[in-house]
């Protein structure tokens, strides 16, 4: 497993099979892998939330539906009181390592432009070019985010299984 990418081998049916063979060390490396690579996602996903955010209310402001330049509303459009999105109930990290694999030259495609810096030479058809772009890239991410979270939840119930096995053999002794 340790050439593929970290996303790769989570979603690889070696990740979850035989868990209950394995030792507590590897149960616990391996919720810690799907705990990091899920961070990594939810991160992802919320920064081209943001853009999106950011995006729509251009368009709504240039059809006349807000008054407010992006600047003035910056703070609410970042504050997610504009727009609302999903978590699923689930924290992320905000200091990440580096993720150079999961669809990284899209999510720097649509992250990494300069379109928010020339919001005013751009028309309105390239704007919603721009938001299907990253509206793709975003479903993309969501789908391997249920995924790992799927493997991630049988990892942490296996594991919170052997942590109650051995403490029952404590208790037993």
């Amino acid at each position: 497993m340790s050439g593929q990418r970290r996303i790769d081998q989570i979603l690889s049916p070696d990740f979850i099979h035989g868990l209950e063979g394995i030792d507590i060390e590897e149960l616990r490396s391996r919720r810690r892998l799907a705990r990091e690579v899920e961070n990594e996602l939810s991160y992802y996903r919320r920064m081209l939330h943001g853009r999106l955010d950011l995006l729509r209310f251009e368009i709504k402001r240039r059809r006349g539906d807000e008054q407010r330049s992006l600047i003035e509303a910056l703070p609410e459009i970042l504050s997610g009181e504009v727009w609302t999105s999903s978590s699923h109930g689930r924290a992320f990290a905000t200091d990440l390592p580096p993720m150079p694999e999961i669809a990284k030259r899209e999510i720097d495609r649509v992250l990494g432009d300069d379109l928010l810096t020339r919001l005013d030479t751009i028309d309105e058809e390239s704007l919603e070019s721009a938001i299907d772009a990253i509206e793709t890239v975003e479903a993309e991410i969501s789908a391997e985010r249920r995924q790992v979270q799927a493997v991630e939840d049988v990892v942490v119930e296996a594991f919170s299984r052997r942590l109650a096995a051995e403490s029952a053999k404590q208790v037993d002794a």
